[in-house]
Formats: C-alpha cells, sequence, structure tokens
C-alpha cells in the first residue's frame, strides 16, 4: 500500500487536515490546522495515534466497583449514574480525539446496552476496557470483552451452565465480532463452543464480580472447527485465531475500512491492511497508521462518501469551531440528550448488531432534528459572545477580505468536506451574508470584516450553512 505523498494535483493543506480530523477525531479548529500544516501527513498520523495509545484510562468514579446493594443504598437510582457516565463520554470524546474516536468505533462492534445491563458499575468497567485496548492487540481483546461483567450480563454469558448451555455469546462470538456472519463457523460449532464457555456464573455479591465456578462448566469433550477436546474459554480463543485468522483479518479490516474510509470497500487496500494485521499478530496499531498514512486515504474519491453520525454532527460543529457556550447549560448532558433524540444515544446502540451508520442516520424524522440541533448550538455561542463569529471568520480569511463568493467559499471548505455547492446555493449564501447591510457599501468600501454587522453576518450565514445538504457528509 502506497504511502501518501503530497504534490500539485493532491496538496497537503487545510482540507487533507481537516479530512484527518474528521475522520480520526471529531474535527479541530483553525489554529490547529495552522499548526498541522507544518507537519508531514505521515508524522501527524505517528502523533495522533501513538498520543491516545499512551492515554491513561478515565479514571474511575467512587462507583466503580459497587454491587447492587451499595447501588440500591446510595439514595439515587441507577438512571442518575448512568447518566453521568454518558456525560463523561462525551467529556472524553471533546478531550481526547483519536482515542475516543475508537472507543466509539469499537462500542459500537463488542455491543452492549446499558440499560438491558442495568448495572452502572459495568458500564465503567466495560468502557475502560475498550479504552484499554483500543488501540492494542485484538486477540487480546476479544478474550477480555467476552469475560468482561457487563457482556457477560448483556449476551447471557452468566446463564451459560454445562446443564443449560445459553448459545448467545457463543454466536455473537462469530458473527459479530471476529468473523462474520455465516463466515466460517456451524450451527455445531456454536453449540460446541457454548459448551466451553460455560461456568462464568458466580456472583461474589448480587451484581458485583462475576467468577468461574468450577460446577457449572461443561468438562466434557468438545469439538470445534474439526478439533476435539476437553476445551475451555481460553481454548476457544486460541483456537479461533489460529484456524481463522484469515477469515478474522479480512473481517475485521473490512470494518475499519468501512468505518474510517468509505462504505465502499477497495480490496486491495483490506487486503493489505489484512495481511499487516496477520503478520503482527493482530495488533492494531500497525494496521491503522498503515491505513492512515496511505495514499488511498487521502484519495479525493474518499471524500463526501458517508453521512455524519450525530455525534459526528454535533462535536464536530462545536469542536471545529471552537466557540465559547453560552453560561449555566450542561453542554456534555445536552450532546447526550440531543444525539440521542436523532438516534445515536452513547451505549445504546439499535441492537447487538449496533449502529449500521451511513443512510440509517438520515430519516424524514431525524433530518429536520439535525438541523435544529445543529442551529441549537449556533443559537447558545451566540447568546454567550456575539464577536467570536467575527474573531473566527477574521481568523479564517484574513480581516482585509472583502469579496463576498471568497469569504463563503472559505467557510464552506472549513465547515464541509471538499464539495461543490449549487451556484443556486451561493446566491442564496451571498444574500444572506448581506442581510440588511446596504448593498453599496460592499461597493464603495464602507463595509469590511471589521465592521460592526459582522458578528451577526456570519452567525446568519453558518445557520444558513448547516442547512445544506453537504454538511451531512464527511
Amino acid at each position: 500500500m502506497k504511502s501518501f505523498l503530497p504534490n500539485k494535483n493532491n496538496p497537503w493543506n487545510a482540507k487533507q487536515i481537516n479530512l484527518v480530523a474528521r475522520r480520526l477525531g471529531f474535527g479541530c479548529s483553525i489554529s490547529e490546522i495552522n499548526l498541522y500544516l507544518n507537519s508531514s501527513p505521515g508524522a501527524l498520523i505517528d502523533d495522533i495515534v501513538d498520543e491516545a495509545s499512551s492515554m491513561s484510562v478515565t479514571k474511575a468514579p467512587e462507583w466503580s466497583l459497587w454491587d447492587n446493594k451499595q447501588f440500591n443504598n446510595s439514595g439515587k437510582n441507577k438512571n442518575y449514574y448512568h447518566t453521568i457516565w454518558q456525560k463523561q463520554a462525551f467529556t472524553d470524546i471533546i478531550n481526547n480525539g483519536f482515542r475516543e474516536r475508537l472507543t466509539l468505533f469499537w462500542s459500537n462492534h463488542f455491543v452492549v446496552e446499558y440499560k438491558d445491563v442495568n448495572q452502572p458499575a459495568y458500564l465503567y468497567q466495560y468502557y475502560a476496557l475498550i479504552q484499554t485496548h483500543a488501540l492494542g492487540n485484538f486477540k487480546t481483546f476479544v478474550s477480555e470483552i467476552g469475560l468482561s461483567p457487563a457482556m457477560l450480563r448483556y449476551l447471557n454469558g452468566y446463564e451459560n451452565k454445562k446443564n443449560n448451555p445459553n448459545e448467545n455469546y457463543a454466536r455473537e462470538l462469530y458473527e459479530l465480532f471476529t468473523l462474520g456472519e455465516g463466515n466460517g463457523y456451524s450451527q455445531e460449532d456454536i453449540t460446541e463452543t457454548a459448551r466451553a464457555l460455560t461456568g462464568y456464573n458466580r456472583f461474589k455479591t448480587n451484581l458485583g464480580v462475576i467468577e468461574f465456578n468450577e460446577n457449572t462448566f461443561d468438562k466434557g469433550k468438545k469439538t470445534i472447527f474439526g478439533q476435539t477436546g476437553n476445551w475451555g474459554y481460553n481454548d476457544v480463543i486460541d483456537i479461533l485465531f489460529r484456524d481463522k485468522k484469515d477469515l478474522i483479518a479480512d473481517f475485521i479490516c473490512t470494518k475499519i475500512y468501512r468505518y474510517f474510509v468509505s462504505p465502499q470497500i477497495d480490496s486491495s487496500t483490506v487486503s493489505a491492511m489484512a495481511e499487516t494485521f496477520k503478520q503482527n499478530e493482530f495488533e492494531l496499531k500497525p494496521v491503522l497508521k498503515q491505513l492512515f498514512k496511505s495514499e488511498h486515504f487521502f484519495d479525493p474519491v474518499n471524500n463526501n462518501v458517508m453521512i455524519k453520525s450525530p455525534i459526528d454532527m454535533m462535536l464536530g460543529l462545536h469542536q471545529s469551531l471552537s466557540f465559547e457556550y453560552q453560561d449555566n447549560v450542561d453542554l456534555e448532558l445536552n450532546f447526550r440528550n440531543k444525539c440521542r433524540d436523532m438516534g445515536q444515544e452513547i451505549f445504546s446502540p439499535v441492537d447487538v448488531a449496533g449502529w449500521q451508520g451511513n443512510h440509517d442516520w438520515i430519516n424524514s424524522e431525524t433530518l429536520p432534528k439535525r438541523w435544529e440541533f445543529a442551529d441549537y448550538l449556533l443559537i447558545r455561542y451566540w447568546k454567550k459572545n456575539k464577536n467570536q463569529f467575527k474573531t473566527f471568520i477574521q481568523s479564517l480569511v484574513g480581516s482585509d477580505e472583502t469579496d463576498l463568493r471568497s469569504i463563503i467559499i472559505q467557510l464552506k471548505d472549513f465547515m464541509f468536506c471538499p464539495c461543490e455547492i449549487k451556484e443556486e446555493e451561493m446566491a442564496d449564501a451571498i444574500n444572506v451574508f448581506i442581510g440588511e447591510v446596504p448593498e453599496n457599501y460592499f461597493e464603495d468600501g464602507t463595509w469590511s470584516l471589521k465592521s460592526n454587522s459582522v458578528p451577526k453576518q456570519v452567525y446568519d450565514l453558518m445557520r444558513f450553512m448547516i442547512t445544506l445538504p453537504e454538511f451531512q457528509l464527511k
């Protein structure tokens, strides 16, 4: 896979940096773009990935190891603690960039739904586990996530006993987590694997630590992928990653590609990623660096091919503008609520298969909400500090710029992925930007970006731009 080397036809510029920022994180500010212009593409990717890899897990709350009795005695219901951690996740997204992009990605791969788990301590432990392994070894990740209390509870592993095996986790281990639906396993493999996964169902206290119970483990011989033995949990993971490594590598690399690059798969790129994955014993960092440094990742054909998730839309706007927010407003709670109303409640995907993304985000109900909630942010910025709209546009285009079309194009290029808006949309944008300013002011030099009217002009222009179809793309 060729590395990206900027050239005159595809230079290293603000548009490419915005691509990196939107795909690997949740947008970046003008000042960050100017800083990154001094770096090379490869060095920037190394910095982003290495920084994310070295981050500590989010500090545990005091209730991270509580059992059911402690929550019941706390004086607050469990939803109170769930909300605390949903808000914390948005705080982390705002502050941690790529690491939380991956945390969001993996939480939509190794799905649990917090309402079904109904144990806040398990939710924290699950979250910390994902942060720990987001850039680590995928085999280790699979092994540890399967024994996490949240997963044992969500996919009924805690009910899986020798006399009454439950196949839920065994099925999803293959279908959703490692191989893909109907890919390289049989119903008999699922049945036998479920027997090998029995025993993890001893609660030290009610909804506290879950331990292995020798008495509920099926000690009989099982045949998995044609191999017979007295297999247990660790054996299943070892056999899976030894015998099905090609299928695992292809399935996971395809999913990474589809999330970060395009829903239209480029088979040669995925094949190269899969080879790197296998050669590095399922370490994720080499694969991610290879992809994000590649010429293919920066190919313009991959622009505007994905629809922003609600979190992408809200956090992307907030992160890129970096505006001060209206006082006395709980920003993280607002993000949680607005994204939930648009179909993406954090830690609560639609089902065990997760959010499918792209066109599933847009329908007759969610599209008006996307306009409304993006506008909601702009209104809060306006109420906090009107002048920040003027400061922003001057930083973006320079305080001496007077060409209206140029101002609009530069703002469009900053807020959108590279695209050409229609001429009628440009005409509408110009009219919105002129607003109540007499047109002759633009002709005789009376108007400039230092004028008192500019904050309202930029505010109105942004409110118009978020209604354009192109704003929904990344």
